[in-house]
C-alpha cells in the first residue's frame, strides 16, 4: 500500500476526516460495483435490479472502510471482500423475503431539483433535465456491469467528485452511491428538502462541466 494511501487510513480512523474517507470511498467503490458483479453473474437474482447489488456492495464497503485497520499490514481488498460479497447476498435475501421498490419517489426528487429552471428557458431547462437524469443514471449504478464506459469515466468522475463543495459531494455520494433519498438527507444534514434538491442540481451541473473539461477532445459520455 502506497504512503499516501496509508496516511489517508490514519486520517479517517484517527481524526475522522471526511475528505480521506470520500477519497477511499471513491477509490473503491469501482471495485465494490465489480465485485457485486462477480456475485450477480453467480446467483440467480430475477427481480432485483442492477443498482440495488451496487447499492448493497457499496454498504458492505463503508462496513469494511469502518473496520479497516490499516496497521495489521492486510490489503484492503482482501479484508473487505467477504464484507461486500456478504451485503450484496443479504441485499438478494431480503428481497426474496419481502421485495419493495422505492425508485419512483427517488426519481421523482431527482426530476423536481433538475426542473428547477430558475427563470430559464424552458427547452433550455428541458435539455438540462434530461443530461442531468443521464449523468444521474451512471452515477446510480445502473450502466451495465464492468461496461466499458463505465470502466473509462471512473477516474475522471471520481476526481470530478473530490473537487466538488464539500456539502455537495455528501449529497451525491449519498444519494447515487448510498441511495438515501433526499428527505433523509436533509434530515442528516439538517437543512431543508428544498436546500438538498438545490445543492443536488448545483452539484450535477458542475460534474458535467468538470467531466467535459477533463474529457475534452474524446468521445462525450453526457
Amino acid at each position: 500500500m502506497e504512503d499516501v494511501e496509508q496516511e489517508l487510513w490514519r486520517r479517517y480512523r484517527e481524526d475522522n476526516d471526511i475528505t480521506a474517507r470520500d477519497y477511499l470511498f471513491l477509490k473503491y467503490a469501482p471495485w465494490a460495483r465489480r465485485v457485486a458483479g462477480g456475485v450477480m453473474g453467480r446467483v440467480s437474482s430475477r427481480g432485483v435490479e442492477w443498482a440495488d447489488h451496487v447499492q448493497n456492495a457499496q454498504i458492505g464497503l463503508l462496513e469494511a472502510m469502518s473496520r479497516f485497520d490499516v496497521r495489521r499490514g492486510v490489503d484492503f481488498m482482501v479484508f473487505a471482500k467477504p464484507r461486500v460479497r456478504g451485503a450484496v447476498f443479504n441485499g438478494i435475501r431480503a428481497f426474496i423475503r419481502s421485495p419493495a421498490d422505492q425508485s419512483t419517489d427517488t426519481t421523482s426528487d431527482r426530476m423536481h431539483s433538475l426542473w428547477e429552471s430558475d427563470n430559464q428557458d424552458p427547452l433550455d431547462a428541458f435539455i438540462d433535465a434530461v443530461v442531468g437524469m443521464s449523468l444521474g443514471y451512471f452515477l446510480d449504478g445502473r450502466s451495465e456491469a464492468g461496461s466499458a464506459d463505465s470502466l473509462k469515466i471512473d477516474h475522471l468522475l471520481g476526481d470530478a467528485l473530490l473537487d466538488l463543495p464539500e456539502r455537495q459531494r455528501q449529497i451525491v455520494i449519498a444519494h447515487y452511491f448510498q441511495h438515501v433519498q433526499f428527505q433523509q438527507i436533509a434530515e442528516d444534514l439538517q437543512v431543508t428538502k428544498g436546500r438538498v434538491s438545490q445543492l443536488h442540481k448545483a452539484a450535477l451541473t458542475t460534474l458535467r462541466e468538470a467531466l467535459g473539461r477533463r474529457n475534452a477532445g474524446r468521445d462525450s459520455f453526457f
